[in-house]
């Protein structure tokens, strides 16, 4: 039993007896319509996209009573899946189906005085029904709704523990391999295979088991994004992560071959941002997020030859933050803020 079916179960018990106290029977079926159409919805819909207000209601009284018109359209979720939305109002029709409905405009005491009505907004939801009302149990606190497996929140935090238990000391052993020297100063030329498998790895041993992670994979006829993640609980959610490094490598001969700064980082993010339109294109009913990994082995100072760095120049950039112009993050709700993940040297003081 997932997380929302113990809801279901728990909103039994409280709202349940509620709804069948002010409208009988038929209330306790408007109840199970409405978790019922609230579930469907939220696989397709992102709540942290939602501004405003869901509200999902049936009307109980009088006997039958409907707004529905036979001209009307069912709703069709799907096509909300990558919207930014401000408010969301369904009415659950007598054939059990939702029906887009605008603002009421009677307040919700009003409408559930002959309707079954739930109501959500910023992570609070409940059921009213007559002159009653019951918060729904909040068991799964990374949930905005209860009847929502969180999806994107997994790999946030995921991302987050791999910057600090692999890169920020080079902890994992494939990612260690990409330095050339034991003091973590220059990377090795490419490093970019290693750093996809690595977090890759990571990945798969974090959240593989609801989670299928895909290194590098095509979103086009020429590009592959680096990774790609899909959960296994909902078959429409869509994560790509796109990694880039900063720093200097050099050839084994120990002359630089790159040198990678802010232009890069930069780069990176416009990269992201077209994969993530390309994607909404070809997958028009997926609800897709972007996740930018920027790993930041820039030292101050460095200069070509050199095999130990002091704490100052060593340490200059692991708090200082990157400037994006565009900066994609603040502009479109599919583009998770970049995840800079420094990789610390070992300095001689």
């Amino acid at each position: 039993m997932n997380v929302a079916d113990f809801i279901e179960a728990a909103c039994s018990e409280g709202c349940v007896p509620m709804a069948e106290s002010a409208f009988g029977k038929s209330g306790v079926d408007a109840i199970f319509h409405i978790m019922k159409v609230a579930k469907s919805l939220f696989r397709h819909v992102e709540l942290e996209r939602v501004a405003g207000q869901v509200i999902i209601f049936q009307f109980i009284r009088p006997q039958g009573a409907t707004t529905t018109k036979p001209s009307d359209l069912a709703a069709d979720f799907a096509s909300l899946a990558n919207q930014s939305i401000s408010d969301l109002v369904f009415e659950i029709g007598s054939d059990g189906r939702a029906y887009p409905r605008d603002w009421p405009t009677q307040n919700l005491d009003a409408l559930a005085e002959n309707a079954v009505v739930y109501h959500w907004q910023s992570h609070h939801e409940e059921f009213i029904a007559g002159t009653g009302r019951r918060t729904v149990p909040r068991l799964d606190t990374a949930a905005r709704s209860q009847f929502a497996v969180p999806t994107f929140s997994n790999l946030r935090v995921a991302l987050q523990h791999y910057s600090r238990e692999s890169v920020r000391e080079s902890t994992c052993y494939l990612f260690r391999t990409i330095w050339a020297g034991d003091n973590r100063l220059f990377l090795m030329g490419g490093p970019e295979e290693i750093m996809r498998n690595s977090l890759t790895q990571f990945l798969r041993n974090r959240i593989g088991a609801d989670h299928d992670v895909f290194p590098e994979t095509n979103v086009n006829e020429k590009n592959p994004v680096d990774i790609r993640v899909n959960p296994r609980f909902t078959n429409n959610r869509l994560m790509l992560i796109e990694i880039k490094w900063l720093g200097l490598s050099v050839a084994e001969d120990g002359h630089i071959t790159a040198r990678h700064k802010n232009a890069r980082a930069q780069e990176g993010a416009d990269q992201l941002a077209v994969y993530l339109d390309q994607q909404r294109q070809s997958a028009p009913s997926h609800v897709i997020q972007g996740y930018y990994v920027i790993i930041d082995c820039r030292r101050e100072n460095l200069r070509e030859g050199a095999t130990t760095i002091t704490t100052p120049d060593g340490m200059f950039y692991e708090n200082t933050e990157i400037s994006f112009d565009p900066a994609h993050h603040d502009l479109r709700s599919d583009f998770d803020p970049p995840y800079r993940m420094f990789a610390r040297p070992l300095c001689i003081d």
